[in-house]
């Protein structure tokens, strides 16, 4: 007994201490509440997105998710890809702030402009359907209050994302009452569509709210051309990364429509939303660590491979265990929350949420590529997976229909996830992903 607490000792006095740092503690505390926040969102949406789809029926649910899909499309020009440098920008340059989150506001108002610009003239090319050309500008709108998430990127950066997290739940119940009445008023599509407008309105305003309580001010915003500069030249393989990831994220989702029509496309939806809801989960770890993972580098290149690893693994086991159950109780799981008219997506499922483990691995190599300043890479990888999607898209889903689709993105984000292996600075990444799966116990 006195041999085993001798042995045990230094361990759990390691343990303690970590446990204890305030760093830590302070990490855990911001990981903890953006977990519950997500949870409580994540969840309503959810339950809420169940009653839409059961509400609409496939045929509708289908034209509904092809309209966010299609707009979605365009959703990297908003940003320019350069959320995560931003991030790590107001970290290390946190005395510049004011400049820093000025010029990537403007740069965005900029971004989301052209992006409703190019969604209003492209549409009007693609669908001959005066509704469905509607849905689509209406629903481009939200571009513009997206722009505020700029102070979402602030509160991250400073391990402060409470404020996020009260922002989002509030505009979530608001927007899900406001379905709900729309729903039991039957109101259709068109309200339903509207209502994500409102909801990215709410919640820019409670952002902007909170900012303001923590003694900030838009009006210490300015606009600096030499950031701005630094900030596009860093940021544009991200963008150019985000254009591929939105095209084999949505395009399926797309084509399933033009090439098997509404039904199908509601019918596969559920399939996506069911292997898509755990996305969360890397994003928020993600998010959480981003700025322990740039001081590790600035640390000490040991300190920072750990970190990695132990991420690595992390991710690895969660998904797979996440895609291991889903596919084994797909059956109950659409028929108690979807309902019969939805059961053909079981099969799609059963392929589809295998792609939450590139997805999960994925997102962590992200964290190294943008904290290594090896963006460029993300974009080189995304657009292989990209140019595959599209191209299996074209010959499976004729042969295959939905399950053809759900078979091209599995193989696509495989191939954008590992295709670190092909670039030698990242390759070394790749033999530490391995690593943290062949031999987890190993990781200190």
């Amino acid at each position: 007994m006195v041999h085993l607490h001798k042995t045990m000792s230094p361990f759990l006095l390691n343990l303690k201490e970590k446990w204890q740092h305030a760093g830590f503690q302070k990490y855990l505390k911001n990981t903890g509440w953006m977990f519950f926040g997500k949870f409580v969102t994540l969840g309503i949406s959810f339950f809420i997105g169940i009653y839409i789809a059961r509400y609409l029926g496939p045929a509708n649910y289908g034209l509904l998710n092809y309209v966010i899909s299609f707009v979605g499309l365009f959703g990297f020009l908003t940003s320019f890809g350069m959320d995560g440098v931003l991030n790590r920008e107001i970290v290390k340059y946190h005395d510049k702030k004011d400049v820093i989150i000025g010029t990537g506001f403007y740069l965005k108002i900029i971004g989301s402009l052209t992006a409703i610009l190019c969604v209003f003239f492209i549409s009007f090319f693609s669908t001959k359907d005066l509704f469905t050309l509607g849905l689509i500008w209406i629903f481009s709108l939200s571009f513009i209050p997206q722009a505020f998430n700029v102070i979402e990127i602030y509160f991250q950066s400073q391990i402060l994302s409470k404020n996020t997290i009260s922002a989002q739940v509030i505009a979530t119940i608001i927007s899900s009452v406001l379905k709900l009445v729309c729903i039991v008023f039957d109101k259709g599509i068109f309200w339903l569509t509207l209502i994500y407008l409102v909801e990215a309105s709410v919640y820019s305003s409670i952002l902007l709210y909170s900012f303001k309580k923590f003694g900030n001010h838009i009006r210490k915003w300015s606009f600096n051309t030499q950031i701005a500069k630094s900030l596009l030249i860093d940021s544009w393989p991200l963008m150019l990364s985000s254009v591929a990831i939105g095209i084999y994220m949505k395009i399926d989702q797309i084509m399933i429509k033009n090439m098997l029509g509404n039904e199908k496309a509601g019918v596969y939806a559920v399939a996506v939303k069911l292997s898509e809801v755990w996305y969360f989960i890397p994003m928020l770890i993600c998010i959480s660590l981003s700025p322990s993972i740039v001081k590790a580098l600035n640390i000490s290149n040991d300190l920072f491979e750990n970190r990695m690893k132990r991420l690595y693994s992390l991710m690895f086991f969660l998904s797979t265990g996440i895609a291991f159950f889903v596919s084994l109780f797909s059956y109950p799981i659409i028929k108690i929350l979807f309902g019969n008219l939805y059961l053909e997506s079981i099969t799609t499922l059963q392929i589809y949420v295998w792609s939450c483990v590139s997805v999960f691995i994925g997102m962590a190599i992200g964290q190294y590529l943008i904290a290594s300043n090896l963006t460029k890479i993300s974009f080189y990888s995304t657009i292989i997976g990209a140019v595959v999607n599209i191209i299996l898209n074209i010959i499976l889903i004729p042969k295959m229909g939905i399950n053809g689709a759900a078979f091209s993105t599995l193989i696509s984000y495989t191939l954008a996830t590992f295709g670190i292996f092909i670039f030698k600075k990242t390759r070394r990444q790749g033999l530490l992903i391995i690593e943290s799966i062949i031999n987890p116990k190993k990781i200190v």
